[in-house]
């Protein structure tokens, strides 16, 4: 029932771009939980982790008012662009890959977010 539950919300996720803001709160009543006691949030981001779902603090917070940016850590588009930077910032590296290639990796899915050139840059 859990794992059903936890599909589900791969997909809300998925319909909000590949990432969802959510509470604590939120995702204790996913876990079927009522508080976020150190075992509990352990299992929360073991759970979340083993339905690809990435999450920002890196930590699940115990405040179970506090936010959390969960994102699809495999689907394109934000979800890939935060787990990318997650694991930059934890010097985690893919296997088989380096630092250099995650930063180009990064910099590639962060092309589209360049100003488009302007017309005098293109005269000169």
């Amino acid at each position: 029932m859990t794992d059903k539950r936890w599909d589900n919300y791969r997909v809300l996720i998925a319909s909000s771009g590949n990432f969802h803001v959510t509470g604590v709160h939120e995702l204790l009543t996913v876990l079927g939980k009522q508080r976020a006691g150190v075992r509990i949030v352990q299992d929360l981001e073991e759970t979340l982790a083993a339905h690809k779902i990435g999450h920002l603090p890196p930590s699940i917070p115990r405040n179970q008012n506090a936010k959390v940016l969960l994102y699809n850590q495999d689907m394109p588009g934000a979800g890939i662009i935060l787990h990318l930077v997650r694991q930059l910032v934890e010097g985690q590296t893919a296997a088989g890959t380096t630092t250099d290639q995650q930063i180009d990796m990064l910099s590639l899915l962060l092309a589209p977010f360049l100003p488009a050139p302007s017309k005098d840059a293109s005269s000169a």
